[in-house]
C-alpha cells in the first residue's frame, strides 16, 4: 500500500494498554488526514468507554469490520513521528502472540514512562556547569568545611568542557552544592539541549590486556560473524576474561558506526559495567535500568533512539530499547533468572533478544559461567556456536573448592570451626573473606518460646522476616511490614526468639568476632539508596582486609581481585527443591560465588559448608565443574521429558475465593482437553507452593508438548475461553511461556 493512500485511509487499528487482546479501530477524522501523514507507532488520543486514553497507531485501513456508525473518531494525533520504529512494531507484535499477551500492554511496556504519560517525545533543555576563573584557580582544601560543595566544584574543574545535569546524577553530586557555588562566584550555569549524546570523558583510554589464544580464537569466530545473524556462547570459567572478548568485538563493530546493546541481570552491575567501558572507549554510553528516574530513562531512550548513544547498557527492560544502527546484542549472565519477568508481562529477555537480532540480522553474544540448560542445549544441538574459554585470564587460578561437612558438628553463629580458622588466616594476611548467603533479613522466623506461636504475613502463607535494624517484620512476597514486637500476641509471653539466620545477623555476629575488620552487607536492603552499590563497591576496593556478606547480589560478575576465600554457609539449599530447576540454580549459584575467589595472582579457596557432602551433585560440582554436571543433568532432564527437551506453559488463576481458582481451571480443562492434539500433555489444576499469596488464593495447570506448534494451538484457545469466562468473575489469569517458576 502506497504512502498516499496509507494517509488517506479511514481508519486505524490502536493498541491500548488495557488487559483484552485485541485492536480498537477509530475514525480519522479529515481535518487530521488533511494536515497529518498518519504512520503505525505514533501515538493518539482516544476516546474509550466513558473517558479517553493514550494509544499508538498499528496499522491504517481503508475499511472496519464494525459498522462505521459504530466507531468513535480519535480525539487528536500526539506525535509528528513514530515513537516506536517499524522494526520494534513487529517485536512487539511478535511477543504478544508468543506470550499470548494483549498487544497494548506490550508495546506499551516497550515506551519509557513518560511517553506512556504522553511526554514529548523530545530532548529536554538541562544545566551545564563550567568554572569561572576564579573557581579554576581555588584550592579544594578551602572547601573542606563543605564536603558536598568541594566534590562538586572538583567534578567541574575535571571536565573543562563543562558537567552536564545528567553527568552530575550519574555521579551523584548534589544540586543545591552547585546553587551555592555559583553564589560563590565559583561556578556559572548555562543551559543547554540535552541531544549532545551521553557523556564522553577527557581520558586516554585503557591499554587492552594481550589475549590468551582461548579469548583470540573467540574474538576472531564473532568478529567473522559480526555482518550476519548469528549466536554464539561464551561459555567460560569465572575470571577467564569473557569482558575482555566482547570488548573487542565492540570496538570493532563501534568503528564501523554501529550501535552495541549490552545487557546485565541486575543493577548492581551496571555501574561497574560503565566504568570498565568508558575506560576503553571515547564514545557516548548510556544507562537503562530501573533505578533511574523516570526523566533519565527518557532521556536515555532518546539518546539510543537518535543513534548518538553507541553503548546502551541496560537491565531486562532494555531488550526493547530503539538502536537505528544496532550491530551486536551481548547478554552478560545469561543463565540468569533476571531477565525473566515474573509478573503482568512474562517474557524473557534472552529470548526476545535473540529474535530481534534474528530480525535484524545481526550477531548475539551470550556470555556466562554457568550456562542456563535451555543455551546449553542449542549449543549441543550445533543452533548457537559454543565458544568455551577454560583458563583464568593472567595467571588467576581456578579455586580449589573443599565441603566442610557439618554432621554432628557445633557451628559458632552459624559457622563452623574450619570456616573460621580459614577466615582469621585469611585476614591476618590482609586479604578479604567472601561470605554468602541467600537469606536477606536478620532471620527468617520470629516465634515464641512459650507457646509456639510464629509471626506469620496475614495475606500469605508464609512466615514474616525480622529485620531487626530496620525494627519491622516484613514479608518478602506481598511487601506487608509491621513494627517488630517483643510481646506474644497469643499468651503475652516476652520470650520471642529468632529461628534461622540471615545477612543482617551474620553482619552482627562478626562484627563481635572480628571487632577490627571492616564488614561490608551487601543485599537488596543495603544497596536500596541509589548508587548504594557502587559506594560499597568502591569500599571494597579501598580495604584490603574486609568480610563481605551478601546474597546472590554478590554472585553476579563482580571481580574483587583481593578475594581469597569464599565460605558458602548454606550449600545444601537447593538439594532437595520440589522445582525441578533447583539443582540447576543450585549449581550455577555455587559455581558463581565460589568464582569470586582467586580472581588475581593470589590463589583461591572456597568452603562449602554442607550435611550431605556425599551427595552426587555437590560432589560432582566439586570434582568434575559445572559443564559435566549440567550435561549429566540434561540428560535426566531428558529422560522426564522435561524443559528443555519439552516446552512448557504454566495457566495461572487467582482469586480471593478459596476454591474459585481451581474450579475454573477444573472446568477449563473439562470443556477443552478434548480438543488438544494427542501430543499435548496436562497436569494439574493443582495449588501453588505458597497457596495463599497478598491475599490471593493460587491454582495452576500445566500444559507441555515436545513441538511449540500444538502447545501455542492449546494455550491460544485457554486464553481465549479464559477471556470469556473469567469477565463476570474477580478471578485472575495469566499465561506463562516457558515458565522458569513452576508452582
Amino acid at each position: 500500500m502506497s504512502e498516499v493512500l496509507l494517509t488517506l485511509s479511514p481508519y486505524i487499528k490502536v493498541a491500548l494498554p488495557v488487559p483484552m487482546r485485541t485492536l480498537f479501530d477509530y475514525k480519522v477524522p479529515k481535518a487530521i488526514t488533511l494536515r497529518h501523514e498518519l504512520k503505525p507507532g505514533m501515538r493518539v488520543k482516544v476516546p474509550f468507554g466513558k473517558s479517553s486514553r493514550l494509544g499508538v497507531i498499528v496499522a491504517l485501513s481503508d475499511h472496519s469490520e464494525w459498522d462505521p456508525e459504530q466507531i468513535k473518531p480519535l480525539t487528536s494525533l500526539h506525535d509528528k513521528s513514530p515513537v516506536i520504529s517499524a522494526e520494534l512494531m513487529a517485536l512487539c507484535e511478535w511477543a504478544a502472540r508468543y506470550y499470548h499477551h494483549p498487544i497494548g500492554d506490550v508495546i506499551f511496556h516497550a515506551l519509557p514512562i513518560l511517553l506512556r504519560k504522553g511526554e514529548n517525545a523530545e530532548f529536554r533543555t538541562e544545566n551545564w556547569w563550567f568554572t569561572t576563573e576564579k573557581g579554576q584557580a581555588i584550592s579544594l582544601e578551602q572547601l573542606s568545611r563543605a564536603p558536598r560543595q568541594q566534590d562538586f566544584l572538583k567534578a567541574v574543574q575535571q571536565h573543562p568542557n563543562g558537567l552536564s545535569q545528567h553527568a552530575a546524577s550519574v555521579l551523584d553530586l548534589a544540586p543545591s552544592a552547585a546553587k551555592i557555588l555559583e553564589e560563590k562566584g565559583l561556578l556559572r550555569k548555562e543551559p543547554r539541549s540535552f541531544n549532545k549524546g551521553g557523556e564522553r570523558h577527557a581520558h586516554v583510554t585503557q591499554i587492552p590486556p594481550t589475549l590468551n589464544m582461548e579469548q583470540m580464537r573467540a574474538t576472531e569466530h564473532i568478529l567473522d560473524y559480526r555482518h550476519q545473524f548469528h549466536v554464539a556462547l561464551l561459555d567460560g570459567v569465572t575470571g577467564s576474561g569473557k569482558t575482555e572478548v566482547f570488548l573487542r568485538v565492540m570496538a570493532r563493530l563501534i568503528e564501523e558506526g554501529k550501535q552495541i546493546l549490552v545487557m546485565v541481570p541486575e543493577i548492581g552491575l551496571t555501574p561497574q559495567t560503565l566504568k570498565r567501558f568508558e575506560n576503553r572507549f571515547n564514545t557516548d554510553i548510556v544507562l537503562m535500568h530501573s533505578n533511574m528516574s523516570d526523566r533519565e530513562r527518557l532521556d536515555a531512550w532518546l539518546l539510543a533512539a537518535s543513534g548518538h548513544a553507541k553503548i546502551i547498557i541496560g537491565t531486562r527492560s532494555a531488550a526493547f530499547i530503539p538502536a537505528p544502527n544496532l550491530g551486536l546484542i551481548v547478554i552478560d549472565e545469561e543463565h540468569d533468572t533476571s531477565y525473566k519477568q515474573h509478573e503482568g508481562f512474562r517474557y524473557h529477555a534472552r529470548d526476545l533478544a535473540i529474535k530481534r537480532a534474528q530480525a535484524l540480522n545481526i550477531p548475539v553474544l551470550l556470555a556466562s559461567a554457568t550456562p542456563s540448560y535451555e543455551s546449553l542445549t542449542n549449543a549441543l544441538q550445533k543452533r548457537f556456536a559454543w565458544l568455551k574459554l577454560r583458563q583464568r585470564a593472567g595467571n588467576a587460578q581456578i579455586p580449589k573448592m573443599e565441603r566442610v561437612d557439618l554432621r554432628g558438628k557445633s557451628l559458632v553463629h552459624g559457622f563452623s570451626e574450619q570456616a573460621l580458622v580459614n577466615m582469621k588466616q585469611c585476614l591476618e594476611r590482609k586479604e578479604q573473606v567472601l561470605v554468602f548467603l541467600n537469606r536477606r533479613g536478620y532471620a527468617p522466623t520470629l516465634m515464641c518460646h512459650q507457646c509456639g506461636w510464629i509471626a506469620a504475613c496475614d495475606h500469605c502463607d508464609v512466615n514474616l522476616t525480622v529485620h531487626k535494624r530496620a525494627n519491622k517484620l516484613h514479608c518478602h512476597h506481598c511487601d506487608t511490614q509491621k513494627a517488630l514486637i517483643h510481646t506474644c500476641p497469643e499468651c503475652q509471653s516476652e520470650e520471642l526468639f529468632t529461628v534461622g539466620e540471615g545477612t543482617e545477623q551474620i553482619e552482627t555476629q562478626l562484627s563481635t568476632l572480628f571487632k577490627e575488620v571492616p564488614i561490608l552487607r551487601i543485599d537488596r536492603d543495603s544497596t536500596q539508596r541509589k548508587s548504594a552499590m557502587a559506594k560499597l563497591t568502591q569500599k571494597i576496593h579501598e580495604h584490603d582486609q574486609a568480610i563481605l556478606i551478601g546474597t546472590q547480589m554478590l554472585a553476579k560478575g563482580h571481580h574483587f581481585p583481593n578475594v581469597t576465600l569464599v565460605i558458602i554457609m548454606d550449600a545444601d539449599a537447593g538439594l532437595f527443591s520440589s522445582d525441578f530447576r533447583g539443582m540447576e540454580r543450585t549449581a550455577q549459584l555455587i559455581t558463581q560465588v565460589a568464582g569470586r575467589a582467586g580472581r588475581a595472582k593470589k590463589p583461591g579457596h572456597v568452603l562449602l559448608q554442607t550435611y550431605h557432602p556425599d551427595h552426587a551433585a555437590i560432589e560432582c560440582l566439586c570434582n568434575l565443574g559445572y559443564e559435566h554436571f549440567a550435561i549429566d543433568g540434561l540428560a535426566e532432564r531428558k529422560s522426564l521429558s522435561l524443559p528443555p527437551f519439552y516446552h512448557q506453559v504454566i495457566v495461572r488463576a487467582e482469586s480471593g475465593n478459596e476454591q474459585e481458582a481451581m474450579q475454573l481451571l477444573s472446568a477449563m480443562r473439562n470443556d477443552l482437553e478434548p480438543f488438544f492434539a494427542k501430543e499435548v500433555y496436562l497436569v494439574g489444576p493443582y495449588t501453588a507452593i505458597i497457596v495463599r499469596k497478598a491475599g490471593q488464593h493460587r491454582a495452576l495447570i500445566s500444559i507441555k508438548a515436545a513441538q511449540r506448534g500444538p502447545l501455542h494451538q492449546a494455550t491460544q484457545m485457554m486464553t481465549e475461553w479464559l477471556e470469556q469466562s473469567t469477565k463476570q468473575h474477580r478471578i485472575r489469569f495469566a499465561i506463562d511461556v516457558d515458565p522458569l517458576e513452576t508452582y
